[in-house]
């Protein structure tokens, strides 16, 4: 199901490339960054290659898709905008993602050469999956916060230094940096470093055989950060601050 919606849907608006496309693009870039720090097979990469297959899970809903479709279009964008990733668990995505943990396992070994297991994606593995999905672009924190019926539901929040009362639990960028430590990161790197080669019309892979360290990759991205902001904002247009968030997840790393 979300394999077939993700092939039928934007994922950029240059080119109309599908989410579909564009997601195994980040996947790609992922796995070779990973292979850059030494990261070998296992739960910790099998949740980050899942999570940057479906970490712009948010940009099925219709309201962006009409925003990408304006972009493509060269319209105006319309007047309700929303943020991709404050609707990851809107119109039933979660359920979606569930039910396609095979599909997306299958996809990505036929696609990519990567077998994932599904049984490091079972229980909490998946809070941190989601939590990469709402804070790929820095802007958003994942809350868990107790209903009145005492069921506990996730949520996403903007203001990191506010606290809600029914709040009993917090995932935040700052906490996938420091848990996949060097790779917190790899999720949103994956993403830019493919938006911004599709942007470009280039190919990320001689890139990648000429860099010889996770410093290199933090470097081409940051000397590229405006032109990489600038492509982002043709449909969503906001200020993401791009050059300060790559200094969050890249700084130390050589």
């Amino acid at each position: 199901m979300l394999i077939d919606k993700y092939k039928a849907t934007l994922g950029k608006s240059t080119g109309r490339q599908t989410l579909y496309d564009h997601s195994l693009s980040c996947v790609e870039v992922a796995l070779r960054v990973a292979r850059l720090a030494g990261e070998a097979p296992g739960p910790r990469l099998d949740r980050l290659i899942f999570a940057t297959f479906v970490h712009d899970v948010g940009k099925l809903d219709p309201d962006f898709q009409a925003m990408l479709n304006a972009a493509a279009s060269a319209q105006s964008l319309p007047g309700k905008r929303v943020k991709h990733e404050a609707s990851t668990f809107d119109y039933d995505h979660p359920r979606m993602v569930e039910e396609s943990k095979e599909a997306i396992r299958q996809e990505l070994r036929g696609a990519c050469g990567y077998d994932l297991d599904l049984a490091n994606l079972e229980g909490t593995a998946m809070d941190h999956i989601w939590a990469f999905a709402v804070t790929h672009h820095g802007f958003f924190h994942l809350s868990y916060e107790r209903e009145k019926a005492g069921t506990l539901r996730p949520l996403i929040r903007r203001q990191w230094t506010s606290f809600y009362p029914n709040e009993e639990r917090r995932i935040t960028l700052v906490d996938l940096l420091f848990t996949y430590h060097p790779l917190g990161g790899l999720v949103m790197i994956g993403d830019l470093v493919a938006s911004y080669c599709h942007e470009q019309g280039q190919d990320y892979r001689p890139f990648f055989n000429q860099a010889s360290s996770l410093g290199e990759v933090f470097a081409y991205l940051t000397e590229n950060a405006d032109e990489i902001e600038a492509g982002l904002k043709r449909y969503d247009p906001r200020n993401y601050g791009l050059k300060e968030t790559l200094k969050l997840i890249g700084g130390g790393l050589r």
